[in-house]
């Protein structure tokens, strides 16, 4: 069975493979403040940061109350996939935690997926920005970018609200991209940093899988995921790409991405940061 006979969307498929945007990155220490709702402290931090996008890696963040959803079908007969019904908790404390920022309809907007511990178990999952308070102050890691927005937009091919890339300049340390449909992530993301010319550099990003092969673990047999990169995550000529990933069961699967066998689901969200020479 081939990634298209699993997970067919409604629209045409993408021409591209993906689409990308480079600019200029850096790496900024902000603090979230406690009782603040994520999404507003996030927006406050963006604008304090004067950037165009970018990755804030939210590993330690402490929550009050908080809803999420988890991988689902879809039911509507439309979608090739959807959420479950939302999930909440009464706090929680993140482990590692991506959350790509953009804008929607003019605002701060952002996309994030974490592994988090709450009361007696870990979970994977997408946190609602809206429904996430904040139980205490917490330094986090920004990546702010600037030369290239995410934009929330109808994709044509899914039927989902999505991040696109939009913008860009010619050169710059850094680049955002969106990965299609039934692309290998491995594959897409190794060939997008070896144009950019990159000999080494850190990627961050988050999506959803058509299934998942790891080099040191049991596969993800699942069609649809919600996963996220490992900070481990490096490319230095060649790719080391650790992920984490969640099917509709609750099931939790990890390790190292074995090459061309992991095609995108819905979307898969980036931003790849050269290292300093």
């Amino acid at each position: 069975m081939t990634s298209c006979d699993a997970i067919r969307h409604p629209g045409p498929p993408s021409p591209e493979l993906y689409s990308v945007a480079r600019g200029t990155a850096r790496q900024v220490t902000v603090t979230l403040p406690a009782g603040a709702v994520l999404m507003q402290a996030v927006s406050d931090a963006m604008d304090a940061a004067g950037c165009d996008s970018g990755v804030m890696v939210v590993d330690g963040l402490k929550m009050g109350p908080f809803d999420f959803v988890m991988p689902g079908p879809s039911n509507d007969g439309v979608h090739a996939a959807w959420y479950s019904a939302t999930h909440s908790r009464t706090s929680g404390h993140i482990q590692a935690g991506t959350a790509i920022v953009g804008r929607k309809d003019g605002a701060w907007w952002l996309h994030c997926h974490a592994i988090w511990t709450s009361e007696t178990r870990t979970e994977i999952g997408h946190l609602l920005p809206d429904a996430v308070t904040l139980s205490d102050d917490c330094e986090v890691t920004l990546i702010a970018f600037k030369g290239g927005v995410f934009e929330v937009s109808m994709n044509a091919e899914t039927l989902f609200p999505i991040f696109h890339p939009t913008g860009g300049e010619t050169k710059g340390n850094a680049f955002i991209a969106k990965v299609s449909p039934h692309a290998d992530i491995h594959g897409t993301i190794s060939a997008i940093t070896q144009e950019a010319g990159f000999a080494r550099a850190t990627i961050y990003g988050i999506g959803s899988l058509i299934g998942a092969v790891f080099e040191d673990s049991p596969p993800m047999a699942s069609p649809i995921s919600e996963v996220l990169i490992d900070p481990q995550a490096r490319w230095n000529r060649t790719l080391s790409l650790p992920m984490r990933c969640v099917d509709p069961a609750g099931n939790q699967f990890g390790g190292m991405i074995t090459p061309g066998q992991s095609p995108v689901c819905v979307t898969f969200e980036l931003l790849v940061m050269a290292d300093p020479e």
